[in-house]
């Protein structure tokens, strides 16, 4: 995705594997085992807020320093994405259930 290094880590790789070791499987575990929605929600939306502050910041500083914050913005998108990508995979999941227990599904 991008070349960011902060130090001798690259900031990129320590997002894609902090994203699918970490967050995946926890909004994998939320969606499976929590019944209130609004809990389930949490990782959404903390990283859609975080996108959405970290790309006015990046509007309103501007220059290089604006750039750094456009790329966490873009960071957190991703991982929002992701989020999303457990959402889905619980959806295909519960899906394929309604279907074998012979349920319609629900509006």
């Amino acid at each position: 995705m991008f070349d960011i290094w902060i130090g001798d880590v690259e900031l990129t790789r320590c997002v894609l594997i902090f994203s699918l070791v970490v967050l995946l499987p926890l909004q994998l575990l939320l969606c499976f085992k929590v019944k209130r929605k609004g809990i389930r929600l949490i990782p959404v939306t903390l990283f859609f807020v975080l996108a959405v502050v970290l790309a006015m910041i990046s509007a309103a500083v501007g220059g290089r320093t604006g750039l750094v914050y456009l790329f966490l913005a873009m960071f957190s998108g991703f991982m929002l994405l992701i989020c999303g990508a457990g959402w889905g995979i619980w959806a295909v999941f519960r899906l394929i259930q309604q279907k074998k227990s012979g349920d319609r599904p629900m509006a």
